[in-house]
């Protein structure tokens, strides 16, 4: 069947498809390709259904389960949620997202419920080659896609004179902000000559986005370098990133979940045109290998070498960095090959968009 005579329903990230995982995903996907989609409800009539760890798993996994063939059900698991331990968490997860009502059925071990999910479903969608062998003991039918950017973006670097200081950039949701604190000897070394730039949400909630909120700030305590806050919009985020001479992915090494994560933010800051200095995180080695890239930090005398090198560079050898990781962005991450891989993984259930 054709994905435009189907009727689809879509369990997304956030409930009118404005959240990044939605726009820079599935429903980017159905847009580019003139696919109709609607909210996921569990008593509607669909012949294929895709949901996000946002949506509601287990009742669509109970469905599925109940139908059988009738229903294709795609499951997108973008992060590697797979890889998060302790049983007090997925109790208290499960328990949460029933009593907020993202699941309509209680879920005593959300981590069993996230197996389940990848059990029966007809092609699961993750992010990365660790996810995918991960996934892989539930569901031989997994396929790997990445976030797709454009629409997000303004215009890339193009001026890369600099000043005194090296202005550093990091960007992205405050949840994550903590990851900062993993280099912060190295940024209090080199204090007097870096202006770190944050990009992200004033507020941050310590639980399930919406609970115990306190300012982001308090994220980066003990930082001593100057640092500037940008709140995160969409209008202005990417022109805030551009403004800087360079860009951090820092992540903490003991982090299972952070370290797991897919390369996306560090292919936007090359489509962006910025030097990106990261940790060694699969994702990352695997990336910057394939651009010929050494960026790369495997601890805080790497992240000290790698920034003291920066800071030193000529406006030439920045703008050098920049437009080669730009050039293998638009090239690895290329609209086609994002439309390709979503075409691959909704081909595998019976359905096309030729």
């Amino acid at each position: 069947m054709n994905l435009r005579e189907a009727r689809i329903g879509y369990g997304g990230y956030s409930r009118n498809f404005s959240g990044p995982g939605d726009r820079r995903r599935f429903a980017a996907y159905a847009r580019m390709k003139g696919i109709s989609f609607e909210r996921a409800e569990l008593s509607g009539d669909y012949d294929i259904v895709l949901v996000t760890h946002n949506g509601d798993i287990a009742g669509w996994t109970a469905r599925k389960r109940r139908e059988g063939s009738r229903l294709k059900f795609v499951f997108e698991l973008a992060d590697s949620y797979l890889s998060r331990t302790g049983a007090v968490r997925h109790h208290l997860k499960g328990a949460a997202r029933y009593a907020l009502g993202v699941d309509s059925r209680l879920s005593p071990n959300f981590m069993a419920t996230l197996m389940a999910a990848c059990e029966a479903a007809d092609a699961v969608i993750c992010s990365t080659d660790e996810q995918a062998a991960a996934i892989g003991r539930y569901n031989p039918r997994v396929f790997t896609s990445f976030d797709y950017f454009e629409d997000d973006l303004g215009p890339p670097k193009s001026d890369y004179s600099r000043g005194e200081k090296l202005r550093l950039v990091w960007e992205g949701q405050a949840t994550t902000l903590d990851n900062i604190q993993s280099i912060r000897t190295v940024l209090n070394d080199l204090r007097d000559r870096i202006e770190l730039h944050v990009v992200t949400d004033p507020v941050n909630h310590r639980y399930l986005g919406r609970y115990f909120k306190h300012p982001s700030q308090d994220l980066l305590r003990g930082i001593e370098c100057d640092i500037v806050f940008h709140p995160w919009e969409v209008v202005s985020f990417s022109r805030h990133i551009v403004a800087a001479d360079a860009a951090i992915i820092p992540i903490e090494p003991t982090n299972a979940f952070a370290r797991g994560k897919p390369e996306n933010k560090l292919v936007m800051m090359w489509q962006l045109g910025m030097p990106a200095v990261t940790s060694d995180t699969p994702a990352y080695v695997r990336a910057m290998h394939a651009a010929q890239i050494d960026l790369l930090c495997a601890g805080p005398s790497d992240w000290q070498t790698r920034l003291e090198k920066l800071i030193a560079a000529e406006p030439e050898e920045l703008e050098a960095l920049g437009r080669k990781g730009r050039a293998f962005a638009e090239w690895a991450y290329s609209k086609d090959e994002f439309l390709a891989r979503f075409d691959a993984a909704l081909g595998a259930v019976g359905f096309s968009t030729d």
